[in-house]
């Protein structure tokens, strides 16, 4: 190729490439923008909708957010002759719970140990929003018939997203999405970056129940399988609340994560001789916000970086439209020109990224309607640390630092990373690191339980041995949890985890 014509080539791909730098932009428009439109709404939003999550969401983090206030009380009132039954009364009265007596009498001994209260009752926190989470489903999450149905019209029997780790990003599904969190198979990493081979076991594991049991349709029917992975920046901060995985680089984290779908993609091809059975998308978050940019791919599903749509402007585009107009800007976003000759093989892709963005539509409104445009929390605000295989109750922002790992040395690096944001949260103000081992099993098969807790158990033991100098002062503090993913009961303490 002539020189001149790779030189100017490079040139539009680096100029291109710079339009993922952000623009920050102030709260002050914002709020402006959100003072005009708050009482109309987007025409794709749905303001009941958004009340209830609003309601679910405050309800649910105040269950953590007491806890330091209420301790204070017990400091108060340490010293009383019945302090253990006063102290249970107003744990009962103020958290919804009880703690163990026992737990209460220890933390007594050389005066009141408020260190170990702490965990214990966010421990106890955690158990009683699962509960709620699986018994009552405030989210209708297991609600998924109707969507799966609408998924496979639209040519997709089966989605898996990978999101960052961050906590920011931990309601990726259930808000910024607006999915069932139980049609979704999420499994977050630190960068969002997903092991590559455990994500293809699940492929082979998805495509087994199709060909055996025709779930959640049958083998023969022309459906893919969609891997979605979300990396996330800050246009308000860029360099300091972006990926820290990534240094807050936002184009190493879209490049890391892309790299990621190639590769999975790439396996299964390799592997099976089928890669045509999966599409990937890439999908960045404004944490800021929760608005989008949804990268397009071609007319042969390839995602370009520099080509994507910012789903903040298409909102501001679509406020004075009706809801038909509005899905029709959002289609016309993602249009691409189909080279001569080639069929348009991402067709479907772009029809259901079309449909992401729509249901992003009402995540914007609710940003712009209850937090003026922009979280005021725009960086890591985060109540525990959460590792293992479960925590699908996990579904809001900022909750928890959550990492999917089977084993502590496969997942080592996302977990230092928790421990260093959450040493500024909590160690710094002097306040322990609640750290949830969660890992689920199938209740169906015999032994599964007892596996699923030698090996909470063991990951537990590591994490102590990892970070000896947090655990030995008190400061790193564990709870082992299992659940059975086959019903949905809530996830119960193991016996003997402290």
């Amino acid at each position: 190729m002539n020189k001149a014509v790779m030189t100017r080539g490079r040139s539009r791909r680096e100029a291109a490439l710079s339009k993922l730098a952000p623009i920050p932009y102030k709260r002050k428009s914002v709020q402006f923008v959100e003072k005009q439109t708050a009482n109309s709404g987007h025409p794709l939003a749905d303001g009941h909708e958004n009340a209830q999550l609003r309601a679910y969401e405050l309800a649910s983090k105040a269950r953590f957010d007491n806890i330091e206030a209420v301790l204070q009380k017990l400091k108060q009132g340490y010293g009383r002759s019945n302090f253990v039954d006063w102290a249970n009364a107003t744990l009962q009265a103020e958290l919804g719970f009880k703690l163990p007596q026992t737990v209460l009498a220890d933390a007594c001994i050389g005066g009141l140990n408020l260190t170990k209260l702490y965990t214990q009752c966010v421990f106890e926190q955690f158990l009683a929003f699962s509960k709620e989470f699986f018994e009552q489903d405030p989210l209708k999450g297991q609600e998924i018939k109707a969507t799966s149905k609408l998924i496979q019209q639209m040519g997709y029997h089966a989605i898996g997203v990978a999101p960052c780790a961050d906590g920011r990003l931990a309601h990726f599904v259930s808000y910024i999405l607006r999915l069932p969190y139980a049609l979704v198979r999420r499994k977050a990493h630190a960068g969002a970056m997903f092991d590559v081979s455990e994500s293809v076991r699940n492929w082979v594991f998805t495509e087994h129940l199709r060909f055996r049991e025709g779930v959640p349709n049958s083998a023969d029917e022309p459906t893919k399988f969609l891997k979605v992975a979300s990396y996330h920046f800050s246009k308000s901060d860029p360099t300091h609340q972006g990926c820290a995985a990534h240094g807050s680089d936002d184009e190493k984290a879209a490049q890391a994560a892309l790299n990621k779908l190639i590769e999975f993609k790439q396996a299964i091809e390799d592997r099976f001789g089928c890669g045509a059975t999966v599409d990937i998308a890439l999908i960045g978050v404004n944490t800021d916000d929760d608005s989008l940019r949804v990268h397009i791919p071609d007319e042969c599903g390839q995602v370009d970086l520099a080509s994507f749509v910012d789903t903040h402007q298409l909102y501001q585009q679509t406020l004075n439209v009706d809801a038909e107009q509005a899905r029709r800007e959002i289609v016309n976003s993602l249009w691409v020109r189909s080279r001569q000759g080639r069929r348009d093989q991402a067709a479907n892709l772009r029809k259901v990224l079309a449909w992401f963005i729509e249901r992003n539509m009402a995540q914007i409104d609710y940003v712009h309607q209850y937090e003026s445009g922009c979280y005021s929390d725009i960086g890591h605000a985060e109540r525990f640390i959460g590792i293992g295989s479960g925590f699908r109750e996990v579904q809001l922002r900022n909750l928890t630092y959550y990492s999917f790992l089977e084993t502590l040395e496969e997942g080592m690096d996302d977990v230092k990373v928790g421990i260093k944001i959450f040493k500024k949260l909590n160690v710094a103000k002097m306040l322990p690191i609640p750290v949830i081992v969660g890992f689920e099993y199938d209740g169906r098969v015999p032994g599964s339980k007892d596996r699923a807790a030698k090996k909470a158990q063991r990951v537990e033991q590591l994490v102590h041995k990892r970070f000896a100098d947090l655990s030995q002062t008190g400061m790193l503090q564990t709870m082992c949890t299992l659940r059975d993913y086959t019903t949905n009961r809530p996830a119960f303490r193991l016996d003997g985890t402290t």
